[in-house]
């Protein structure tokens, strides 16, 4: 799987900005709805998303959230060294 610095041309990149990571894990803030919005135009977004349920705990990947994330990894039985404590 790649990592999102190796993708052509992600909008992400384009965009810059604080908002991918926003303060509330639920990815309702304006910032994570702006950061939503612009990750459900790229073509990269099912494979950032599965890069963030994989290997990321903080931020938006693939148009997913903290909570969506972690939501995912649990019905797929994927535990983070760093959710086991919270």
């Amino acid at each position: 799987m790649r990592e999102p610095r190796e993708y052509e041309n992600p909008l992400c990149a384009q965009s810059g900005g604080d908002f991918w990571f926003p303060e509330q894990g639920l990815g309702r803030t304006p910032e994570a709805i702006y950061a939503r919005s612009i990750c459900n135009q790229c073509i990269h977004q099912t494979e950032c998303a599965e890069w963030g349920i994989n290997n990321e705990i903080y931020g938006i990947w693939g148009g997913l959230s903290e909570y969506d994330r972690k939501k995912i990894r649990r019905q797929r039985n994927i535990i983070f060294k760093e959710e086991r404590s919270a």
